[in-house]
């Protein structure tokens, strides 16, 4: 099987999961509720690149804060 189809395949697989989902959620299913919760836990973090980023700076600014207060 040539691998363009079978990725082909699996994006439309993926594409009819998520139609069913939002049918069965919008039907205020508790197990559509469950399910989305479950799947956002290995969603990406959208911010979390940026919080590293700025944990790094912090960390940064505090060592070179701590070296200049240093008496040599």
């Amino acid at each position: 099987m040539n691998s363009g189809l079978l990725i082909a395949a699996f994006l439309a697989a993926v594409a009819y999961l998520m139609v069913r989902l939002v049918r069965w959620a919008r039907r205020r299913s508790r197990g559509a509720v469950i399910t989305g919760a479950i799947l956002s836990m290995f969603a990406p973090d959208p911010t979390l690149e940026a919080n590293l980023r700025l944990a790094e700076e912090s960390k940064q600014q505090q060592m070179e804060e701590d070296e200049e207060g240093e008496p040599e």
